[in-house]
């Protein structure tokens, strides 16, 4: 017998070096608010506009997900860009899903920031015949309004002011970081020495 389809599948893309309690709180939200039968983290290998060359390797980040929404039932985890030793494109990946889930309407979440770079990304067109863009709240940023489809659903998400990069900081210059992160993830970022100088 074969499994059946989800009704409504979310993607969410990330480095998630690391993850932390906002991107839980983000997709959590969106899942409810969307209804969705299922919410998938893809965590990418080499993003197109890395910015940072001390990405943290890739198996780590995995963990770090797979450990931070072991407790979310309608959560799961996806490798399918860490398997490629090449460039992450979303396109590339939602093609992927889009194949997985023929039957399924997705729903791809994307920060307010990333949307005012949206028509910089590989076929952006393309990525809008395959799925649906949620755009989410991100601090301090303002979105161009001309920037408008039908296929964009812009969510009034609650956000916490955490950054990734202000936990390696913290993590960096031996600061307290417990209360940001799972404790899962805490423990894991501990006993492997992450993020240490």
């Amino acid at each position: 017998m074969t499994e059946r389809q989800p009704r409504r599948v979310g993607l969410f893309g990330g480095t998630f070096d690391p993850i932390h309690l906002g991107h839980l709180v983000v997709a959590e939200w969106i899942t409810d608010s969307l209804e969705l039968d299922r919410t998938i983290f893809i965590p990418n290998n080499i993003h197109p506009f890395q910015k940072r060359a001390d990405i943290t390797e890739s198996h780590h980040r995995y963990e770090m997900v797979k450990r931070a929404i072991a407790d979310f039932p309608l959560f799961e985890v996806s490798d399918v860009e860490l398997k490629k030793d090449a460039t992450s494109y979303t396109v590339d990946s939602l093609h992927y899903f889009r194949s997985a889930f023929p039957d399924s309407q997705i729903y791809y979440m994307m920060g307010a920031d990333n949307l005012n770079d949206f028509t910089s990304w590989k076929q952006p067109h393309e990525i809008l015949k395959l799925v649906n863009l949620v755009i989410y709240n991100r601090p301090g940023i303002e979105t161009d309004d001309s920037l408008e489809h039908e296929r964009m659903i812009r969510i009034d998400s609650p956000y916490i002011d955490i950054s990734s990069s202000h936990i390696r900081h913290r993590i960096a210059k031996g600061r307290s970081f417990q209360s940001l992160v799972p404790a899962a993830v805490y423990t894991y970022i501990v006993n492997h020495k992450l993020y240490q100088k």
